[in-house]
C-alpha cells in the first residue's frame, strides 16, 4: 500500500508549507483539513480513471488565496486560480496524491498505479478552495475481486476525510458493480497527545505514530458481481 511508494512523506508539498505554516505556528497536527469526493470511473470491470475533487478548509483557503485577484473585482475565477491548481497538482504528484489503489490481496509491487494528473483547476465554494482533479489509472485494476482507493496522509499533517454527502460515485460502471465508502477510525486520545506534542515544523512523526496513523485510510471499496 503506501509503503510501495517510497519514503513516507519527509515534507508537505510545497504549496501546503507555504500556505500553512503561518497558520499552524500553535496547532497540533493536523493543520490542513481536506474533505473529498472521489468519481471512480470504469470499463467493463476495469478502473480507468478517479476524479478528485478536494475541499480545503475555511482558514487555509483564505490564506492560500490571498493576492490572486489580479482583475480586482472581488471574485477569484479559474483563471486566476490556475497557476495555484499547478502548484497543487505538481507538488502533490511526489506523494501519489495520497492515494493508493489496489486489489485487495494481490502481491506487492512496485509499478506505478496512476498516470500524470489532467483536468485539474480550483474553484470557489462559499469560503473555501476546491481542487479539481483526475488521476489516469495506468496499472491493470480489474474488479475480479474488491478493489480498495486509500485516501490519507499517514504523517497525519493533512486530516482527510470524505464527504458527509456523495462521497464517491461509479462512472460507467459494468453491471453488477457497487461501490460503498468507510471513513478512517479516529485516533484515541492518547495518540492525539502524542501528536500534539509535535512543533509545528516538524513534518515527520515518529516511526510507532507512523503506524498507529498508517491505519486511518478512508477507503472507497469497489466490488463486481
Amino acid at each position: 500500500m503506501f509503503k510501495l511508494l517510497g519514503p513516507i512523506l519527509h515534507s508537505l508539498p510545497l504549496f501546503i508549507i507555504a500556505c500553512a505554516a503561518p497558520l499552524s505556528v500553535a496547532k497540533a497536527h493536523p493543520h490542513v483539513w481536506v474533505t473529498v469526493q472521489a468519481e471512480v470511473v470504469m470499463q467493463d470491470r476495469s478502473v480507468k480513471e478517479v476524479r478528485y475533487q478536494w475541499t480545503f478548509d475555511e482558514a487555509f483557503s483564505a490564506f492560500a488565496s490571498q493576492g490572486l485577484d489580479d482583475s480586482g473585482d472581488g471574485v477569484l475565477s479559474r483563471e486566476e486560480l490556475q497557476p495555484l491548481a499547478q502548484v497543487n497538482v505538481e507538488s502533490l504528484s511526489e506523494y501519489a496524491y495520497f492515494s493508493d489503489l489496489y486489489i485487495k490481496g494481490a502481491p506487492e509491487t512496485e509499478a506505478s498505479t496512476f498516470g500524470d494528473p489532467k483536468d485539474y483547476w480550483l474553484s470557489v465554494k462559499g469560503e473555501t478552495l476546491v481542487l479539481h482533479f483526475t488521476l489516469p489509472v495506468v496499472a491493470d485494476v480489474k474488479v475480479e475481486q474488491e478493489v480498495l482507493l486509500d485516501v490519507y496522509d499517514p504523517s497525519f499533517f493533512v486530516d482527510f476525510s470524505f464527504a458527509a454527502k456523495e462521497p464517491a460515485k461509479l462512472t460507467s460502471a459494468h453491471q453488477g458493480c457497487s461501490i460503498r465508502v468507510k471513513q478512517a477510525e479516529a485516533l484515541d486520545d492518547e495518540t492525539m497527545g502524542l501528536l500534539a506534542q509535535i512543533p509545528a515544523d516538524q513534518r515527520e512523526i515518529p516511526d510507532d505514530l507512523m503506524q498507529m496513523t498508517s491505519t486511518m485510510a478512508n477507503q472507497v471499496i469497489l466490488t463486481c458481481e
